[in-house]
């Protein structure tokens, strides 16, 4: 009887110290869930550089509560940031590559993120930012003068 005993004991025993370290090790492997937006999407190399509005970074606690960064996006999954203060303070004087899906590559330039699938370079990223750039305040400097014509045109006409 007493080696059924001994034998429960040294099961509970086992029992008691592999489970909590199959817990421990699947919660430091653990991952953040995906988000609907997130999920990889087939890419058409375009050579389009898109602004990414669903792009972004996440904290997350892992094991013992320790601080991991995330990036997400759009057709990107969660991807770990080894080195985020670091990201920040290039992203201010030129663009810098944040992660890599498949053929998709986002960006992060100044205030925004990019998306392309054209395999650009950094200089190509810049080049095209700083030219969206360019049109956009071409379209606002065109729609402010057209309706300061407008207005210039009702003032002048009778009623």
């Amino acid at each position: 009887m007493s080696g059924v005993v001994g034998g429960l004991v040294a099961l509970v025993a086992v029992v008691s110290v592999v489970l909590p370290a199959v817990l421990v090790v699947r919660w430091w492997r653990s991952w953040p869930e995906t988000p609907s937006f997130a999920r990889p999407r087939p890419a058409v190399p375009s050579g389009d550089l898109v602004p990414d509005p669903n792009a972004g970074f996440f904290v997350d606690r892992g094991f013992l509560f320790r601080k991991r960064d995330f990036f997400v996006a759009t057709g990107c999954p969660p991807v770990r940031i080894a080195d985020l203060p670091s990201l920040d303070v290039r992203r201010r004087g030129r663009p810098v590559l944040v992660a890599r899906v498949g053929l998709r590559s986002w960006w992060w330039f100044e205030e925004g993120f990019y998306r392309e699938s054209a395999g650009l370079r950094e200089k190509d990223v810049l080049a095209l930012v700083r030219d969206r750039e360019r049109r956009e305040q071409a379209k606002r400097d065109r729609a402010r003068l057209l309706s300061e014509a407008e207005a210039s045109l009702r003032k002048r006409a009778p009623e």
